[in-house]
């Protein structure tokens, strides 16, 4: 829990992170969760967070590869296409 609003509802996060070799995958997740539906063992239902948020980033050679570099995108700031 990070936050407990005005109406009484629960902020939640939560972060995994998964590495395999030289890569890392980071998975951020946050939402909001009305506390009377918490079971034994602060778990809830999947389907009972709201306004739900998932961000997943990666850091390595993976994701180095996959990021454009700045005399490309130097080039896509001129092409309208």
């Amino acid at each position: 829990m990070v936050n407990v609003l005005p109406n009484g509802h629960l902020l939640v996060t939560g972060e995994k992170q998964i590495g395999v070799n030289q890569h890392v995958d980071v998975l951020r997740f946050s939402g909001t969760v009305d506390p009377r539906l918490m079971q034994a063992g602060n778990i809830v239902n999947s389907t009972q967070v709201a306004n739900v948020r998932l961000e997943s980033k990666g850091r390595g050679a993976q994701a180095e590869a996959q990021t454009v570099g700045w005399l490309t995108r130097f080039f896509f700031s001129f092409l309208p296409f």
